[in-house]
């Protein structure tokens, strides 16, 4: 996917939809809402959906991953865009809004991988969406990590064909650099602790940030746009083919 820019008509028809005022919401959750230095408990929050549908940004603030033992750098915008995600589509929203000694997505048995099962099991979801942020010098947009190649033994079989259509674009979508294979990512929990669908989804810094806290930094507003219209016809996709499933209807 060279540019996001461009798109299908129905994608595009989408993000005109879509106006600046998005940009205004996130960056206004990102600086008000999300501490990436300051520790707090709990350190992740929910936002109550209407759809079986779970967005995740567990790396939302700084977070201590002990594997390596070292503190790793909060992926900046992924918390605020989950929940104007949320808003958009009714979907349900955890996401981490405070610096934590652990970390939530490469640890096994934290406190966010709790609370999430706990939602999972409370409203019936079906499809977890885990958003994570990757350097803007990374040679992708976008990178949905699903465990193995598009097929039966990845993370999300029912969905792949819809996250190809709303994605399309010349370069590769699936498992570049990060395949969310690990044992303690939310993909791989969701999907083998939980029995049900999930993709880890990469989004390059040119792809998310409104506006850098400390840098000042500032991606194109088209492409966050356009990304926001994606994802939102993206859930909006999946959430129609669970409910197919659920009638026993056919795709």
């Amino acid at each position: 996917m060279r540019n996001l820019h461009p798109g299908a008509r129905g994608v595009k028809a989408g993000r005109r939809e879509l106006t600046c005022g998005i940009l205004d919401e996130m960056r206004q959750i990102e600086f008000t809402r999300i501490d990436y230095d300051e520790e707090a408990s709990p350190y992740y929050g929910y936002v109550k959906g209407s759809i079986p549908i779970l967005i995740s940004a567990p790396h939302g603030a700084k977070h201590y991953r002990a594997a390596e033992g070292k503190w790793r750098d909060e992926d900046a915008y992924t918390s605020s865009l989950a929940m104007v995600l949320g808003r958009l589509t009714g979907a349900h929203v955890l996401y981490v809004l405070a610096k934590t000694t652990e970390d939530p997505n490469n640890d096994v048995g934290t406190a966010y991988k709790e609370a999430m099962k706990k939602i999972v099991e409370e409203n019936g979801i079906g499809f977890v969406l885990d958003l994570h942020g990757a350097d803007g010098r990374r040679p992708f947009k976008v990178d949905f990590g699903i465990m193995h190649a598009p097929g039966p033994s990845c993370s999300c079989p029912s969905h792949c064909d819809a996250i190809g259509r709303i994605f399309a674009g010349p370069g590769p979508l699936f498992n570049q650099h990060f395949s969310a294979r690990g044992e303690g990512t939310i993909t791989c929990f969701a999907r083998k602790g939980l029995g049900i669908e999930s993709a880890q989804l990469e989004i390059n810094a040119n792809y998310r940030i409104v506006e850098g806290k400390s840098t000042g930094f500032k991606a194109d507003p088209r492409n966050i746009l356009d990304l926001v219209g994606r994802l939102r016809g993206l859930i909006q996709a999946i959430n129609g083919e669970i409910a197919q499933r659920a009638s026993g209807g056919h795709g």
